[in-house]
């Protein structure tokens, strides 16, 4: 099974961007949050939001490629599902992209729910932190988060209804919105905010 230090090694590798690498770190804090508040595996739960973009700058961040080139990855490291990846982590990442018609993976477990939701309220709360006086994911409430929510122009690239969706593993959008920003305020020096 890969390990973290594997992982991050794949990432030194693949992510050439920081802002993506941030990113995936920032995903992976939200879902050992998660996985914690449910009970669940918080090492395989925070590899599937380390993982999850993995093949982003290898497709040139191309959308008609993204998710569908992780399976190239694999193989050129010689990986495998079952082997080195657990079957969930690899459904969840292949499902947070299930919109693609290429990916025949489509959101069913409390991880899959959950890393669409995560990666997606990663990308929300670094735009709420960065509307911020100071810049810092620290001053970001719950309460202000909800309301820029329900504001369709503010970060539009985000999927408001992935992150809706946590509700499906039995966490409140309040609830998890204060999980998402207790796991990145805990490393907030190291994303920068």
């Amino acid at each position: 099974m890969l390990t973290r230090d594997n992982i991050v090694k794949l990432l030194d590798r693949y992510i050439h961007t920081e802002w993506l690498r941030l990113h995936m770190r920032e995903s992976e804090a939200i879902m050992i949050g998660v996985a914690s508040e449910l009970g669940e595996d918080t090492v395989f739960w925070g590899m599937s939001g380390l993982l999850h973009d993995l093949d982003f700058d290898y497709v040139n961040k191309d959308p008609s490629r993204h998710v569908v080139e992780f399976d190239n990855i694999l193989k050129i490291e010689n990986l495998e599902v079952g082997r080195d990846i657990p079957e969930d982590v690899y459904h969840a990442i292949k499902s947070h992209y299930e919109d693609h018609p290429d990916i025949k993976q489509k959101r069913e477990s409390k991880m899959d729910f959950a890393l669409a939701a995560s990666e997606n309220l990663s990308g929300f709360l670094v735009a709420c932190a960065l509307v911020q006086p100071d810049k810092k994911i620290n001053s970001v409430k719950v309460e202000s988060v909800l309301k820029k929510l329900k504001k369709k122009d503010f970060a539009k690239g985000v999927n408001r209804e992935y992150i809706y969706d946590i509700e499906k593993v039995g966490i409140s959008l309040e609830r998890f919105i204060q999980i998402a920003l207790d796991s990145m305020i805990e490393i907030s020096d190291e994303i920068g905010l």
